[in-house]
């Protein structure tokens, strides 16, 4: 792997997929205003559809990339379940994450519960929020990222912060709700994709660790907060 290949695909990730997640989430909201649907809660669930299926985009290409190179996700710990540093390591770092998404739960007046027992609408973007991430950013910024990285010749830590800020750089979609607002969740989160970055390594490159925090963190708190962002009413 030359080094210049593995800055391209950092480039496409921290900067080509938040394009791609922008332009399909514009089609979905065209769908939303056409359709004329009615209910927020569904035109919250269609305009969410638009990332999910960016990120989906995204790891067929990754998979026709590793085919042409002889390998599979499973060279890349995909299938992995690491080991108990791993786990805990990827656990604590979600169970963070989550207490302090939980914090705007009570400006929300939502109770602290819903967030773990989510029902109709909410269940189904949980699910498609949590899968999505879970895997598909996980496999893209741990696996494949940090895997490229070292084979190119990178150290353990470089194969831990630039990846990590690739995946905050991922999230400047959120900028559309404010450059403050932007800052605010881009910075948090290459921080947490450097912890699980750490995880991976722990874990002696067994992803499921990180796949499973990582759906935790975004199949709890983060679907309402979205909700009441796509409404305006986060404050």
């Amino acid at each position: 792997m030359s080094k210049g290949r593995c800055w391209l695909e950092w480039a496409l990730l921290a900067f080509a997929l938040p394009v791609l997640i922008a332009g399909f989430s514009n089609l979905t909201s065209q769908v939303v205003t056409r359709s004329q649907i009615p209910s927020i809660e569904e035109r919250y669930v269609v305009s969410i559809s638009g990332g999910v299926l960016a990120e989906w985009a995204f790891v067929v290409g990754a998979w026709f990339l590793l085919r042409r190179r002889n390998e599979t996700f499973g060279d890349l710990g995909t299938w992995r379940s690491g080991n108990w540093a791993g786990w805990s390591f990827a656990l604590l770092f979600a169970g963070l994450s989550i207490a302090s998404n939980l914090r705007f739960f009570p400006r929300m007046g939502i109770p602290i519960s819903a967030a773990f027992a989510p029902r109709g609408f909410h269940m189904v973007a949980a699910m498609a929020m949590g899968i999505t991430a879970g895997f598909c950013e996980e496999l893209l910024f741990r696996g494949l990222l940090m895997t490229d990285f070292a084979n190119a010749g990178y150290g353990k830590v470089a194969q831990v912060i630039l990846p990590g800020i690739a995946f905050g750089l991922s999230h400047i979609g959120y900028s559309t709700h404010g450059w403050l607002a932007g800052v605010g969740i881009m910075e948090p989160t290459a921080i947490l994709g450097m912890m699980w970055g750490i995880a991976y390594l722990l874990g002696r490159r067994g992803l499921l660790p990180c796949i499973v925090a990582h759906f935790l963190n975004d199949a709890t708190a983060l679907p309402w907060i979205g909700f009441f962002m796509f409404k305006g009413a986060l404050g």
